[in-house]
């Protein structure tokens, strides 16, 4: 089977994906590069930047987090429970852990940006948790202002009577403020 065809395509669109079934790597990068991982995420230490899914790089998930992911999937990635084995994920989410914004792997020791929003991680977790609550965040807080933030930014400008283009500003955090201390 060709590498290419390993490629996925999955954060926006949340297709199918599947590890052949001869796979049977043994540490946490061969199984990154045979799952096709870095087609959605950007991963310094695996080379990979990928879009489709949240920069690991930036969010620097625990291996806890990475395994509930790969099992459960959601957010439009797909549940890898039924090509991976639970020893295959512990593997892939320790090692995406221990290398996930490494200095070594040339990306910041402490990211800040969770994306070009300008936002920092701490401040996207604050605004999922919060759209979350009210039922306009339907995904795993992650801390990554992407295409998933982005749709339920707007969703809630909508309902709060306002410019719905998907960008955080003051007005936006004023309404979510308001919305939250009345109980939604």
């Amino acid at each position: 089977m060709k590498k290419r065809s390993l490629a996925l395509r999955c954060g926006l669109a949340a297709v199918a994906c599947a590890v052949p079934a001869g796979a049977q790597a043994g540490t946490g990068s061969q199984l990154w590069s045979q799952a096709g991982c870095g087609g959605c995420h950007t991963l310094a230490a695996a080379g990979s930047s990928g879009a489709g899914g949240p920069n690991l790089d930036y969010l620097r998930p625990s291996a806890g987090a990475v395994a509930a992911q790969v099992a459960a999937g959601g957010g439009g990635m797909p549940s890898f429970s039924g090509s991976l084995s639970s020893s295959q994920i512990d593997a892939l989410a320790t090692w995406v852990a221990s290398v996930a914004g490494s200095p070594s792997a040339g990306t910041s020791a402490s990211p800040v940006l969770a994306s070009a929003s300008g936002m920092s991680v701490a401040a996207v977790q604050k605004l999922q948790a919060g759209l979350k609550r009210l039922g306009f965040f339907h995904h795993v807080v992650t801390g990554f202002y992407g295409p998933v933030t982005t749709k339920a930014v707007k969703r809630f400008q909508r309902s709060a009577g306002l410019k719905a283009d998907g960008v955080w500003g003051p007005k936006s955090e004023t309404a979510l403020k308001a919305r939250l201390s009345t109980g939604g």
